[in-house]
């Protein structure tokens, strides 16, 4: 029976064997004739295997003078359904712009589009009063000077008559009551206020159509 000093040095031996071997086969490996060759390939940068072609570079586009517009839209960015005015009105349109006509039209597009906001996120209160200040600015437009151009003025008054109705239609469709304790009940006919938003949406297009190119105007 083998004792365990022996049986140690036995596995000893053993493993130094196996060290030697794996050694071995690394060494045989790294000398063989492929490898070598697959080295000699790696290392030259002159011959024909290392050669790279140059890859051709791409030609930059030509930048196209033409001005693309959206259909329907000018290279001013204004719709083509709006109205313009004669060139030798443009002087009598910057002043009517620059004064009362001018700053009635910005008051009724602010609050035209602060209506139409309300009633989007169903804001029914703050909407009303809303109409409320619109009628009046409608009103003060509507007294106001005409536009010197007359097709114009004619498509603005048919604008400005349109929202007339259409705030109208918004007072009377909401109505708010304060109780007693102070809190507000607001109560909507759906039919008179619907209504109204379909004549604010149309009418906006027309005051745009009659005011378009005003709005845009700079001096």
């Amino acid at each position: 029976m083998v004792g365990g000093g022996s049986r140690r040095m036995l596995l000893i031996t053993l493993a130094v064997c196996l060290c030697m071997a794996a050694a071995g086969v690394s060494v045989a490996v790294s000398s063989s004739p492929s490898g070598s060759q697959a080295g000699h390939i790696a290392g030259a940068g002159t011959g024909p295997t290392a050669t790279r072609t140059g890859a051709t570079e791409p030609t930059a586009p030509v930048a196209s003078s033409r001005v693309t517009t959206k259909p329907g839209v000018t290279s001013d960015g204004i719709s083509t359904s709006v109205l313009r005015w004669p060139p030798q009105l443009k002087s009598q349109i910057l002043r009517w712009k620059a004064g009362h006509g001018g700053a009635a039209l910005a008051t009724v597009v602010q609050q035209m589009g602060n209506a139409m906001q309300a009633a989007g996120v169903k804001l029914y209160a703050p909407m009303r009063l809303t109409c409320v200040s619109l009628a009046s600015d409608i009103s003060t437009a509507q007294a106001g000077p005409p536009i010197p151009d007359d097709g114009m003025q004619r498509l603005y008054a048919k604008a400005l008559a349109g929202l007339s109705r259409a705030a109208a239609d918004c007072r009377t469709a909401i109505s708010v009551h304060v109780s007693g304790n102070e809190s507000v009940e607001t109560h909507v006919n759906e039919a008179l206020l619907n209504r109204s938003r379909v004549e604010f949406a149309a009418m906006s297009k027309t005051l745009y159509r009659a005011t378009g190119e005003i709005q845009s105007l700079r001096r």
